[in-house]
């Protein structure tokens, strides 16, 4: 609650600088590689893309400076196999997950012709959690009473009585760069995940990962 309190703050202080005339919008589209760490869990690659719309500020004073935020869908894909069971056997999880990314970036920009520029950014990205369904398939022969006992069947994350109980809300901090053409940017960055996700005694769990984009201003 308290860095939510603290990042509102930070958006207000922000948007009192705004100058709403140099306002642009874009549409944005990428390619995505979050990925979810824990101690006590193995790490969790994912896949996929994203798209959204995002608007972007002129700051008072200063041409080069401006802030973004927006909103931006992603669709993600996993496909994890825990070993260590008997020979032959094993443990597959099957994941998918549907997420929103609102970013609230500062960004600096550097001309260097008429029409194209480089530019750096950071800020925070806040990321809810739509949807994660995990489809556990399972070969290993140890009781359900083992501690190494996998459940097979599907889950959601998210709701309460799954195997795995994550929170919905990640906050990350991003940093990131690109190129800009005239109406056209490419832009590449990385969000390092900061709250934890586990909602249980089991360990910490952060989700983090590094992203590419394309988006067109209009």
């Amino acid at each position: 609650m308290k860095v939510l309190i603290k990042l509102s703050l930070l958006v207000l202080f922000i948007a009192a600088t705004i100058n709403v005339d140099a306002q642009k919008y874009a549409i944005e589209v990428g390619y995505t590689n979050p990925m979810r760490v824990g101690k006590s869990v193995g790490t969790t690659f994912f896949y996929g893309g994203k798209i959204g719309v995002t608007t972007r500020y002129s700051l008072k004073g200063n041409a080069n400076a401006s802030f973004l935020t927006g909103v931006l869908y992603s669709l993600v894909y996993a496909d994890r196999q825990a070993y260590g069971f008997p020979t032959g056997t094993g443990a597959t999880y099957k994941t998918t997950g549907h997420f929103i990314d609102i970013p609230l970036h500062a960004i600096y920009s550097l001309p260097i012709s008429k029409n194209m520029s480089f530019f750096g950014y950071a800020g925070p990205t806040i990321n809810i959690g739509l949807a994660q369904n995990v489809n556990v398939t399972s070969t290993q022969t140890y009781p359900i009473t083992s501690p190494f006992y996998v459940k097979p069947g599907s889950f959601n994350v998210y709701k309460s009585g799954s195997d795995y109980q994550l929170n919905r809300l990640n906050l990350q901090i991003g940093v990131g760069g690109g190129v800009q053409w005239k109406k056209y940017q490419l832009k590449s960055g990385y969000d390092f995940g900061i709250t934890n996700l586990n909602k249980t005694d089991t360990g910490n769990l952060f989700q983090k990962g590094w992203y590419v984009s394309f988006s067109y201003q209009f």
